[in-house]
């Protein structure tokens, strides 16, 4: 009974909400006519506008450029509504509104007085459950302030991109929170975006390509590539463009190639760049020196110190096959396929040599150096 007794108060509070505005209205729908949405002028709406400008600003939402272009919109807006306060008065005297504005006024009071009960009434006796228990809210788990805040903030800034599908810096903003949060595809986008109507810089092209390598499971995809190839060719020096591209070359198989890709970025790298520890990294586990290689080999089991020198010949095989190499590499590959026990391969790989070497002493080279490791090149 009680809690009938407290929603037929809201009820009331409800409907008062509603009549009380009302009743005032008719004493100042004139005095009114001058006020914009709310009850604002237009110099409270300009003031309004001008402090949520600075907020965007402080919040990184615009740029200064950004924000000086919106308070210039804000400042034109104030004039078309100055315009349109100077203009014609409507037709009619003002006793004749202020009886019309009354008549309004008492039809909306009766449909508010009879309306409101007749709706809510019957939807709370259909959907409603006073008999549940009240759950208090804590009991909906605790809320993480600063991911409620970074939802909050990606709403508002997909929000105004909607609305304003053309601010390439809203979509430059976003992007990287996209790529926090993995995020990919929507980060692929809005990078896309912002290239698009932006311009292409050696950033974006960059970033651009990251975009898109992540969105396809850390794979160099053509596309990747090639954004890549064009923020190199604008800026031959730029870090990330440079550290994506030795990572096209990794997954191209062109290991030789990222190492001293990497190796080159180590050399140019200034004094405390943000990026050499990662450069480091990566061309530690691409190529490892000759002492921790060959102690992470011994370290392994009898069997699977076979796996890792089989795995470094057929990795040396590949790339030869893709792009050829000297007779010194290609001898390497024969003599350990040899000691691996592999003699049919050892013979494919001193046939594919000896036809591709077009110079007769390396040729005789190779084929010496098979002869020792007990391989023979097969007769035509």
């Amino acid at each position: 009974m009680v809690l009938h007794l407290i929603f037929a108060a809201m009820l009331v509070v409800a409907m008062l909400a509603v009549l009380v505005p009302l009743a005032r209205g008719s004493a100042t729908a004139g005095a009114g006519q001058a006020a914009g949405p709310g009850g604002a002028t237009p110099v409270e709406l300009h003031r309004l506008r001008l402090e949520e400008i600075a907020r965007d600003l402080d919040r990184g939402l615009l740029d200064p450029a950004g924000a000086a272009a919106a308070r210039n919109e804000a400042a034109r807006l104030l004039l078309r509504m100055a315009r349109q306060e100077e203009g014609p008065a409507p037709l009619g005297t003002a006793a004749d509104q202020a009886r019309a504005a009354l008549r309004r006024h008492r039809v909306v009071a009766l449909v508010a007085l009879i309306g409101l009960p007749a709706i809510v009434l019957p939807l709370y006796v259909r959907l409603g459950s006073p008999s549940l228990p009240g759950r208090p809210f804590v009991a909906a788990g605790p809320v993480n302030p600063a991911s409620a805040d970074l939802a909050t903030l990606i709403g508002q800034v997909e929000a105004h991109l909607v609305e304003h599908p053309d601010d390439g810096k809203g979509f430059e903003v976003v992007a990287p929170i996209y790529m926090r949060l993995a995020r990919y595809e929507d980060a692929l986008r809005a990078r896309s975006e912002a290239l698009r109507l932006l311009g292409e810089t050696p950033d974006r092209l960059a970033d651009l390509a990251e975009a898109r390598m992540a969105a396809a499971g850390g794979m160099a995809t053509r596309d990747a590539s090639e954004a890549v190839g064009k923020a190199l060719a604008i800026d031959p020096k730029h870090a990330k463009a440079r550290f994506l591209q030795a990572l096209v070359l990794e997954q191209d198989g062109r290991r030789d190639e990222a190492v001293a890709a990497l190796k080159a970025m180590l050399v140019d790298a200034p004094a405390g760049a943000p990026w050499r520890a990662a450069v480091e990294a990566r061309l530690e586990r691409l190529a490892p020196s000759g002492a921790s290689q060959a102690s992470a080999i011994a370290a392994l089991p009898a069997g699977a110190q076979n796996d890792a020198i089989r795995s470094m010949v057929e990795g040396l095989a590949a790339r030869l096959k893709q792009q050829g190499g000297s007779a010194e590499e290609w001898a390497r590959l024969v003599r350990s396929y040899a000691v691996l026990g592999d003699a049919d391969k050892a013979r494919a790989a001193l046939a594919e040599a000896s036809a591709a070497m077009q110079d007769e002493g390396s040729r005789a080279k190779l084929l010496e150096t098979a002869r020792a490791a007990g391989i023979e090149e097969k007769a035509q």
